[in-house]
């Protein structure tokens, strides 16, 4: 049911959203766990944040836009250096983190491997809870399908959100109308410091125009 009301009957006014994945952050080269661990960015990502808010500048009218984040340190970091090039302020919300991993929250990769709970066959199954405490991935797409909702109803601008790599996965999967079951084979990946853009094109389709555009990133090479 509430995919029905939430994927079916939106009444939704923003045109535009660009996507951003936050940058480099301390748990990818520490052996740190992601979802719900809480960490800063790296030098590196500071510097790919900077990147990412320069190859904004030239491109979008940033007056016709807002800008969110998640919460977390890594998200929020970057939004933050991307604001400050385009002289907008972060609105945070947390309904825009990564999935809720529970019990595996601050936890390293090592612990994550050896306390999943178990998964019955080998398909992806959305019903499945990775984590105690944490959510099933059907919980988190209705997390981030609400989320959406309330943001996009409520919003007279267009949108530029900072998020996590499954969030910003399921915000495509929103936007492109997918039911919960559909996601069970396929995903949309990106990568860190990445560009993705979702529009609606003349007859009013949504569209994926760009998905994980990372060429603004070569500077650093």
């Amino acid at each position: 049911m509430w995919a029905q009301r939430f994927l079916f009957e939106r009444m939704v006014e923003v045109r535009k959203i660009i996507l951003i994945q936050h940058c480099q952050s301390e748990h990818h080269i520490n052996n740190m766990s992601g979802g719900w661990t809480d960490t800063p960015l790296t030098d590196l990502g500071r510097k790919q944040a900077d990147l990412v808010g320069l190859s904004l500048i030239n491109t979008l009218d940033h007056d016709a836009y807002t800008l969110y984040s998640s919460d977390l340190l890594r998200a929020k970091q970057t939004a933050e250096i991307v604001g400050s090039h385009l002289n907008l302020q972060v609105i945070e919300d947390s309904n825009l983190r990564e999935i809720n991993t529970g019990i595996a929250a601050g936890k390293t990769k090592d612990w994550i491997r050896d306390n999943r709970n178990p998964r019955i066959g080998s398909d992806f199954d959305m019903d499945y809870q990775e984590f105690q405490e944490g959510e099933t991935w059907r919980e988190f797409y209705s997390r981030i399908c609400c989320c959406m909702e309330r943001i996009c109803n409520t919003e007279e601008k267009d949108l530029i959100i900072v998020t996590h790599g499954g969030t910003l996965a399921y915000i495509i999967a929103w936007w492109m109308n997918f039911q919960p079951q559909m996601l069970s084979k396929a995903y949309f990946s990106a990568s860190v410091g990445s560009i993705s853009i979702l529009n609606q094109n003349s007859y009013k389709q949504n569209v994926l125009s760009v998905l994980n555009d990372t060429a603004h990133l070569s500077l650093l090479i």
